[in-house]
């Protein structure tokens, strides 16, 4: 069953489950983060008004000596949910509702 979330002011139906795991475990990396979980303490956000391409690829994948991005060796197998990651943890300021609202929300996805 794909799960669908509000992402900003379109429903993201995600339809790929790799992806829907990492997106998922990434909004909730998101929310711990800003908030804080389990006795840590919140970190302040860092709100980027601008973001290079060199800024998000170094998210996901790792430059050579020459400045080629690679995947590391699991990479390639494992690209949709890294893609997920990506998304999701980027996404998490779009969020509409609170921080308390959207965990709860993620928690229930993922159990399903």
């Amino acid at each position: 069953m794909a799960h669908q979330i509000q992402w900003g002011t379109i429903t993201l139906t995600l339809d790929n489950e790799a992806f829907c795991r990492g997106f998922l475990a990434a909004r909730r990396w998101y929310f711990e983060d800003i908030y804080g979980h389990d006795g840590r303490q919140p970190e302040e956000p860092q709100r980027a008004t601008a973001l290079t391409s060199e800024e998000v690829l170094r998210l996901i994948m790792i430059p050579d000596q020459q400045g080629r991005y690679h995947f590391d060796e699991m990479g390639g197998e494992n690209l949709p949910e890294y893609l997920g990651y990506l998304v999701g943890y980027l996404s998490g300021p779009l969020a509409l509702q609170g921080a308390g609202c959207e965990t709860e929300r993620l928690t229930v996805l993922q159990e399903a």
